[in-house]
């Protein structure tokens, strides 16, 4: 077996698509969808993907291919890391799950950091769903994890690599921002979280129950918490579009979508100032979360996984 097959069917397998999984991986859909046809050939005709399922999904048979690939992959890895562990060389491959933002904004340059360190280190980044990277981090798929929601705690070790806050962003062309004029915050309290000393008063949030909002959809961390800060202040938010990401939510709000936003305090430091949107703080709790660290209690841990845990938990502190 190619580690390079399991990669390819593993992707198809996650995306459900062909033409997801070729720009995942970064190759044309037909050069992806020729080493699929190669590797059924090899396994004597057999079809690993029902075709016309939509999405494309693994035959019986391709599941027990890639159940077989996974194990194959973990024991190749096991020994590439026993004996360059036994030379004193820290190499192999660490492979981690987590969303766009934290993967293009934060995690990137962390991993380009560490392997300059560790040369021989390879880092699979893949962009993923909670609900995807809890499956990966379970199929072995994936060793690391970094999310806002928190796994099943008797499956994964979970540690805190830090918080984050939830801000609110008004298009400043709403006329509802003279009313909010004594909340509205200015881009530096927000870079340097001064915004939470307690003397910064919060947004009434009463003053925009006729505004329309962007949110995430349902199965978000934020849908919740946001659904749930507006019913405190007395409404349900009306949703003029939902979204898969906060970053994404966040630029289509500021690129001139007529709806506020919640977003994740750090995306102001990764993107460019800007006039559009007016900024307030929340006062509900529910405003603050954990960003998690999720691993598999099972297998251990390979030595090069605990350095790279060890730099990354430096490098969130910084």
């Amino acid at each position: 077996m190619k580690s390079r097959d399991y990669e390819y069917v593993l992707a198809i397998s996650q995306e459900g698509s062909f033409s997801r999984a070729a720009q995942r991986l970064y190759i044309t859909q037909p050069a992806l969808s020729s080493a699929i046809k190669k590797l059924e050939t090899e396994l004597y005709g057999v079809p690993l993907f029902d075709r016309s399922a939509s999405p494309v999904k693994l035959t019986p048979e391709g599941q027990f291919w890639l159940e077989k690939a996974r194990r194959i992959s973990e024991l190749d890895n096991e020994i590439d890391e026993h004996f360059s562990s036994v030379s004193g060389v820290l190499k192999g491959t660490i492979s981690i799950g987590s969303s766009s933002f934290f993967c293009a904004y934060v995690l990137a340059e962390i991993i380009h950091r560490f392997q300059k360190k560790r040369p021989d280190c390879r880092i699979i980044l893949t962009e993923c769903s909670s609900a995807s990277m809890e499956a990966g981090l379970r199929d072995g798929s994936l060793v690391l994890g970094i999310d806002v929601e928190r796994p099943d705690p008797s499956v994964f070790d979970v540690t805190e690599l830090g918080r984050e806050y939830l801000i609110l962003g008004v298009p400043s062309s709403f006329a509802v921002n003279e009313q909010l004029k004594p909340f509205a915050l200015d881009r530096g309290q927000i870079l340097t979280r001064s915004f939470l000393d307690p003397s910064v008063p919060a947004v009434d949030l009463r003053l925009l129950s006729d505004a329309p909002f962007i949110l995430m959809k349902r199965t978000q961390d934020s849908y919740g918490r946001v659904h749930a800060i507006c019913r405190q202040a007395g409404f349900d938010p009306k949703v003029s579009l939902y979204m898969d990401q906060l970053l994404t939510a966040y630029n289509v709000a500021r690129n001139g979508q007529s709806a506020c936003v919640f977003f994740r305090d750090t995306i102001l430091r990764y993107t460019e100032p800007t006039s559009r949107l007016q900024y307030y703080k929340l006062g509900s709790p529910l405003a603050e979360r954990s960003i998690w660290l999720s691993v598999r209690k099972t297998p251990k841990l390979s030595r090069l996984t605990e350095d790279f845990i060890r730099f990354l938990k430096l490098s969130m502190k910084e």
